[in-house]
C-alpha cells in the first residue's frame, strides 16, 4: 500500500524540525486530553478539576491532589506520570529546537525565498553560480533586472543565501526545479554550468517545457556549439573564443572596445547600448527609416538594424529608404529616458526597455 502523497514520511519528520514540533504538539494534546478524560471517568472530577490535576501531574509542580485519590486514581496517576514526563520533556526540547535550530532557520529562509521567486515574472533564469554566473547576477542586480539563480552546490548556495539573492536549490536540468524557478513566466534562460554536457541537458529540459523561451548557453568547445543549438539553444557563447577575439580587437582598436564596454557596462547609466524589436502594433512598422524619424522623436541613435528574416542580416548606419518591418531588431544608443521612449514607439503594448532591459520606467 502506497503512502498518500500529502502524508510526510518518517524520514521527513525526523529531518524537519517543524514537522517534529507538529508531532510533539499533537502528542502533548493527546496526553492532556487523555489525562483529563481519565480523571473525569475514574475520579468523577469536574472538567476543570480534571484538567488542573492533569496539568500539575505532567508539570510535576508538587501541588496536592484536588480530591483524595482511590487506588484506581493512584494507578492512573502513576501511568500518567511515567508517560507524561517523557512526553513533556520531548515537547519542551522540540519547541526550543524548532525556534533556534539552524535547520528551522534554513526552512524558513527557503519558504521566504520561494515566495520571492514565485512573484517574479519576465525574469531571467541563470543556471549555475560559478564565476560567469556571478558576473551575470552582479550585472542584473546593478541594472535592476529581475533574475533567479538555480544552483545545487552547497558552498555556492551559502553564498546566495548570505547575499539574499533569489535562488532555487536543485538540478537545473530537472523539470520540477525549472518550474519552481518560474520558467513559464521567464523572459529567458542562461545555462552557464561548468560542463557542456550539463548545459545540454538543461537546454533540452527548458526547451521541452517552453517552446518559445529564449535560451542562451555557454559552450567550452567550438565542437559543442552545434550540439547545443540542436538541443534548442537560441544562442551559444564560448567564453574562451569570445574572450580571445575581444582581446585581439582590443590590441588593434582599443578605443573601440573601450567604447563598447562603456556602453554595455551596468555601472554606466548616462548612455546605454540596447536593442529593441519592432512589433505589429507599432506605427513605425512598414515605414521607411527616414519617415519613422526615430532620432527626431526620441533622441536615441539607431546604429544598426537586424533583419527579421531567416538570415538575420545586419544593416549598419541604416539608409533613409530602409523599410522597417515587424520583427526587425534595432541596435540603439541613448540615455535611459531616450531608450525608454524609443521602446514605447517601437513596441507600444510591451516596451522592452522597461520590462526586459532594466531601464527606469520614464514617462
Amino acid at each position: 500500500m502506497k503512502r498518500p502523497a500529502l502524508m510526510p514520511s518518517l524520514r521527513e519528520v525526523l529531518r524537519n524540525p517543524l514537522l517534529r514540533l507538529r508531532l510533539a504538539l499533537i502528542a502533548g494534546f493527546v496526553l492532556l486530553s487523555g489525562g483529563t478524560a481519565g480523571y473525569i471517568g475514574i475520579e468523577h472530577y469536574s472538567p476543570l478539576d480534571a484538567l488542573f490535576m492533569t496539568v500539575i501531574t505532567l508539570s510535576s509542580v508538587g501541588y496536592g491532589e484536588v480530591h483524595a485519590l482511590d487506588r484506581a486514581g493512584q494507578v492512573f496517576t502513576i501511568i500518567l506520570i511515567l508517560f507524561g514526563l517523557g512526553t513533556a520533556a520531548w515537547l519542551f526540547t522540540t519547541v526550543i529546537e524548532a525556534f533556534v535550530s539552524e535547520q528551522t532557520l534554513l526552512l524558513i529562509s527557503r519558504k521566504r525565498m520561494g515566495r520571492v521567486v514565485s512573484s517574479l515574472k519576465e525574469h531571467y533564469i541563470v543556471c549555475g553560480y560559478g564565476r560567469i554566473g556571478q558576473q551575470i547576477a552582479l550585472g542584473y542586480r546593478q541594472n535592476k533586472v529581475p533574475y533567479v539563480i538555480i544552483e545545487q552546490e552547497p558552498s555556492r548556495l551559502e553564498m546566495l543565501r548570505e547575499a539574499n539573492i533569489p535562488h532555487v536549490e536543485g538540478d537545473a536540468a530537472d523539470d520540477e526545479v525549472l518550474k519552481s524557478a518560474g520558467i513559464e513566466r521567464a523572459a529567458a534562460l542562461i545555462a552557464v554550468t561548468p560542463t557542456d554536457a550539463i548545459n545540454t541537458f538543461i537546454v533540452l529540459s527548458a526547451r521541452g517545457l517552453c517552446r518559445d523561451l529564449y535560451i542562451v548557453s555557454r559552450a567550452d568547445t567550438h565542437q559543442n556549439e552545434a550540439k547545443l543549438l540542436r538541443a534548442g539553444a537560441n544562442k551559444v557563447v564560448s567564453p574562451h573564443i569570445l574572450g580571445g577575439r575581444w582581446m585581439a580587437v582590443t590590441a588593434i582598436n582599443p578605443a573601440v572596445t573601450d567604447f563598447v564596454t562603456a556602453m554595455t557596462d551596468t555601472d554606466h547609466t548616462e548612455f546605454l547600448l540596447s536593442e529593441f524589436t519592432v512589433t505589429d502594433d507599432s506605427a513605425c512598422a512598414g515605414m521607411t527609416f527616414a519617415a519613422a524619424a526615430l532620432k527626431e522623436k526620441t533622441g536615441a541613435l539607431v546604429v544598426a538594424i537586424r533583419s527579421s528574416g531567416p538570415t538575420g542580416d545586419f544593416t549598419p548606419n541604416p539608409p533613409d529608404d530602409r523599410r522597417l518591418a515587424s520583427g526587425d531588431t534595432l541596435i540603439s544608443i541613448g540615455s535611459p529616458t531616450q531608450l525608454t521612449q524609443l521602446a514605447k514607439l517601437l513596441s507600444p503594448a510591451r516596451p522592452q526597455a522597461i520590462l526586459r532591459r532594466g531601464l527606469p520606467a520614464v514617462e
